[in-house]
């Protein structure tokens, strides 16, 4: 008796890990290969000159998952902002899904009528996002997408190599 609920226990607590590390959708795969098309080519960022060229940031889950923590929270809420319900930080977010990094950065959009394209050439123009997406010592990333009543949220979480 003990066993068979230790073992349905065991399924549930499966069944729900596997449903929180969900694999990215078409846009969001997207969205990352755009950005690796911005950075192999190097660009021109305001106020910060030329970039040089970067290596691919390879896709992960676990970024993924913190992307999709932000952006749901930015969605529901209509705040755009690095941070989170209850106060988390980007580094934080990506910590609690298992990324072990010393360097964790996100980039944030939010509007309505818009597609990743309009989110990846708003982060173009902006300094600040620019020039963190192009930097040469992320090495990996994760995004989400998340359209809600009051925008849709892009989000893109980077880090440097794991520990």
């Amino acid at each position: 008796m003990k066993l068979s609920r230790l073992l349905v226990a065991a399924a549930a607590g499966a069944a729900l890990l596997s449903s929180a590390v969900q694999a990215q959708s078409t846009a969001e795969a997207a969205l990352l290969g755009r950005l690796n098309q911005v950075r192999a080519q190097g660009v021109n960022c305001p106020g910060n000159g030329r970039r040089p060229v970067a290596g691919a940031l390879a896709q992960s889950g676990q970024h993924a998952q913190a992307a999709r923590t932000q952006a749901l929270y930015m969605s529901s809420t209509g705040v755009i902002s690095h941070t989170g319900a209850g106060g988390t930080t980007p580094k934080f977010r990506a910590a609690s899904t298992g990324v072990n990094a010393v360097s964790v950065t996100e980039i944030i959009y939010m509007g309505r009528g818009v597609n990743p394209e309009a989110a990846m050439q708003w982060w173009l123009n902006s300094p600040v996002h620019c020039y963190w997406m192009t930097e040469g010592r992320y090495t990996h990333a994760g995004a989400s997408i998340i359209p809600g009543a009051r925008g849709t949220a892009y989000v893109i979480v980077l880090s440097s190599q794991p520990r």
